[in-house]
């Protein structure tokens, strides 16, 4: 079909009109949605990570400092070497996944 006929078949059609009633209900919609209280925070799901972290900072403070700690006076220095490699494989996986990430959706937008 070519578009000069593509423009004559589609200036042929009725304009579609709403029904009486359409644009209140949507309207009502509307307000109802903006007016309602916002979802409640999923504390449910929340808790371990919240309990959890604490966990973590005494599990870490009882390592280093603790009864089986290898000095009697805390050496931050070598708590930070203990520490310094689980971080930087966190952070080298998050800065991957981020540009793989980026990469990813800058393709799909040029693609289009």
């Amino acid at each position: 079909m070519k578009p000069e006929e593509l423009d004559r078949v589609l200036s042929e059609e009725a304009d579609i009109v709403p029904s009486s009633g359409f644009v209140t209900a949507v309207m009502e919609a509307v307000t109802t949605e903006a007016t309602a209280p916002p979802l409640a925070f999923p504390w449910k799901r929340a808790w371990p990570l919240a309990a959890g972290f604490p966990v973590l900072l005494l599990w870490l403070a009882l390592l280093q400092f603790g009864p089986g700690g290898t000095t009697s006076e805390p050496d931050l220095y070598a708590w930070f070497e203990m520490i310094v490699p689980m971080a930087t494989a966190w952070v080298a996986g998050g800065l991957l996944m981020t540009i793989a990430m980026t990469a990813w959706s800058l393709r799909l937008v040029r693609l289009k």
